[in-house]
């Protein structure tokens, strides 16, 4: 009885070791893809995932020392979602702009984000920009645009759609309560056949100033539908300080 119980053990441990023996690798432990350096050009320099000699997958390509991008790739072109930095300098002032979202065929496409940051020589911020939604051939083509600047009015605020497009011009405080009052800078909207433009400043003549004020009751009539977009001023303008 002894030697069958010693056996029916040893048949059991041996099972037990074969099926650890030819159970599959999790992908979770394989190898990462192989990451290899391309000179690409004097300037040019890649560090990533590699076909047919290519960038191909993720990696990071660097311009000199002022651009780089980290992202993905395909057939050598920046294709899918990654991060582009330039930093670089004009007429004495230095910029630095990033975009980070989707590309195709080397250019921003798809949903992103755009900031550009200009600081002048005394290092004070002159401008601070930041454009969110869709980008397609390199461009914003649908979305939000807020600017600070050192300016007068100081903010430059933009929605733009198929259906519609709002431009604000003013102080980021309290956007909603002075379009209900009358008192933004100006405004100019659009959806349609519909186009309508106010200013804070009386008009030169009695009949363009009639004109203004029914611009801003139209305005003020379709606030609710306008609510969302100020709103989204607001929290944009507190991603742009000067400083």
């Amino acid at each position: 009885m002894i030697k069958l119980k010693n056996l029916s053990v040893s048949l059991v441990l041996s099972a037990a070791l074969s099926a650890v023996a030819i159970w599959p690798i999790s992908p979770s432990v394989q190898a990462a893809p192989a990451k290899e350096w391309l000179q690409i050009s004097d300037t040019t320099t890649y560090y990533g995932e590699i076909n047919g000699g290519k960038p191909n997958g993720r990696g990071t390509m660097k311009w000199g020392d002022s651009k780089q991008y980290s992202g993905e790739f395909v057939n050598g072109q920046r294709e899918g979602k990654g991060k582009y930095i330039n930093e670089y300098a004009a007429d004495g002032e230095s910029h630095k702009v990033v975009y980070n979202g989707e590309w195709k065929l080397d250019r921003m496409n798809g949903t992103g984000t755009l900031t550009h940051k200009v600081i002048q020589e005394d290092g004070a911020v002159r401008s601070n920009e930041i454009q969110t939604g869709a980008f397609g051939g390199g461009v914003q083509t649908s979305g939000y645009d807020v600017i600070h600047a050192l300016a007068d009015p100081d903010f430059y605020f933009a929605y733009k759609s198929p259906q519609e497009q709002l431009v604000i011009m003013g102080s980021a405080d309290h956007l909603k309560a002075s379009l209900k009052s009358g008192s933004l800078f100006s405004a100019e909207y659009r959806s349609g056949t519909i186009h309508k433009t106010y200013s804070i400043f009386p008009a030169d003549t009695a009949a363009e100033q009639r004109i203004n004020v029914a611009s801003l009751k139209y305005l003020q009539s379709i606030q609710p539908k306008l609510n969302p977009h100020l709103e989204q001023f607001e929290r944009l303008a507190g991603q742009v300080p000067l400083k």
